[in-house]
């Protein structure tokens, strides 16, 4: 009778343990392919309703990385200045492009809305802040561990490092900020950084309207855990649209 039990006491173990292993791998591997899914069909979509071509080329069809390119090329000839505004989208299309090269995020769209629907397909725009570029101060979130973890690295960008958007209104240079003295408690690396800050969850302070034009990112921290969001904030660097 005991070892019965004990041998189905083992095979319950075995099976949990092995329940425990896939969801771990769907969490950091497969949240990534659903990610990059999502990501192919943004670049489409955004490159078909600015003109984009995206025909078949040599039987293949284009990959997303060449459309990729020549959305942001065609965004970069706008002049912001002269851009009328922009439309905002539905929750969760696509809005925009961006890129930070100090951590190696190449061109990610951004989409508009934080719900985890929208997440789930890459950063998201907060729809109660400006559009990027726009006076005042823009915000978008993003993961740092699933779904592609377009944020994974925020918290090694220094203060100068460039964070660049693209919108239907043009290019958008922002260099991040050194993060506020007052906002810098608790140990350096755990809870601040030069370049960005830890906030708890309902601080939503960093989202408010300010006099400058700026840019705030926004993400889970520490790494796998949602107890404090960490804050990257910078200064766009030419005329707003």
């Amino acid at each position: 009778m005991i070892n019965r039990i004990l041998g189905g006491l083992g095979r319950t173990l075995i099976f949990s343990g092995i329940v425990l292993l896939l969801f771990v791998g769907y969490q950091l591997w497969g949240t990534g392919l659903d990610e990059s899914g999502h990501q192919e069909d943004l670049t489409r979509s955004l490159g078909h309703s600015l003109g984009v071509d995206t025909a078949k080329t040599d039987a293949e069809e284009e990959d997303a990385a060449a459309i990729d390119e020549k959305i942001t090329a065609k965004l970069s000839s706008i002049d912001p200045t002269k851009a009328p505004p922009a439309e905002i989208p539905k929750e969760g299309d696509p809005e925009g492009k961006i890129e930070i090269p100090a951590i190696g995020l190449r061109s990610k769209t951004f989409v508009e809305g934080v719900a985890k629907a929208d997440l789930r397909k890459g950063p998201g725009h907060y729809p109660s802040t400006p559009l990027p570029g726009n006076p005042g101060n823009a915000a978008i979130a993003g993961h740092r561990t699933t779904y592609g973890a377009p944020f994974n690295r925020i918290d090694e960008l220094k203060p100068g490092d460039q964070i660049i958007t693209y919108t239907l209104q043009g290019k958008f240079v922002y260099e991040v900020l050194e993060s506020p003295v007052e906002r810098r408690a608790g140990d350096e690396g755990g809870t601040w950084g030069p370049g960005w800050f830890a906030v708890k969850p309902n601080d939503v302070s960093v989202l408010a309207p300010t006099d400058d034009n700026r840019l705030t990112l926004t993400a889970c921290h520490p790494k796998y855990s949602a107890k404090l969001r960490i804050i990257v904030q910078a200064k766009l660097v030419a005329e707003p649209a």
